[in-house]
């Protein structure tokens, strides 16, 4: 593993563990093993060093949805398939919805974090709405409002993660892929019901 990387995963685990006032280059650093010198050769602020992670974790879960979509067909089934990547969330990455909080919680003060959240959650916004519009030339969907629908899924989604923070003992896989298929068969057309 190269310096960089040590120093995003030492950073990923601090900001999970203590938030982002609390965890200090220094800490990062001493947690990475590297120097101070190192960090700001990759980094010129901890604020950058924190998009930087910011940009890292959307960037990965965007890769994965697209990842779905492109092995399916029609759109209804990428949707579906989109449901594993629940599973992945919470087998792999129960650390990082502490981030995802502190993202929120620092972009309720920060500009430039705000603004970054912001894109990342229009771009979402405007991926689903446009699969949806697919759905619907496909002729899987009934007209619906795709803005709405999926201003729909990106709520659910943060939702679910946010609820497994607060409540661990619930089999939030379960509960997640269930409710993605209610709401897919909210907008199924008739016709194209399996």
């Amino acid at each position: 593993m190269d310096t960089r990387e040590r120093i995003i995963l030492a950073g990923e685990e601090l900001f999970s563990q203590r938030g982002y006032d609390a965890t200090s280059v220094s800490l990062i650093c001493e947690r990475a093993g590297v120097s101070k010198g190192a960090f700001f050769h990759y980094f010129s602020t901890k604020e950058e060093f924190f998009l930087e992670i910011l940009d890292r974790w959307f960037s990965d879960l965007s890769q994965r949805i697209e990842s779905y979509f492109k092995e399916q067909d029609k759109v209804i089934n990428g949707l579906l398939r989109t449901t594993i990547i629940f599973d992945d969330i919470f087998k792999e990455s129960k650390g990082k919805f502490y981030l995802f909080l502190e993202f929120l919680r620092k972009g309720i003060n920060d500009e430039r974090i705000l603004k970054k959240l912001g894109d990342y959650f229009r771009k979402y916004k405007e991926y689903f709405s446009l699969l949806i519009e697919r759905g619907k030339r496909e002729g899987s969907f009934k007209d619906i409002d795709s803005e709405v629908f999926s201003s729909l899924i990106i709520s659910y989604s943060i939702g679910i993660i946010l609820q497994q923070i607060f409540d661990r003992d619930s089999d939030w896989v379960r509960i997640s892929r269930e409710g993605v298929n209610l709401i897919i068969s909210s907008i199924r057309k008739e016709e194209s019901k399996l």
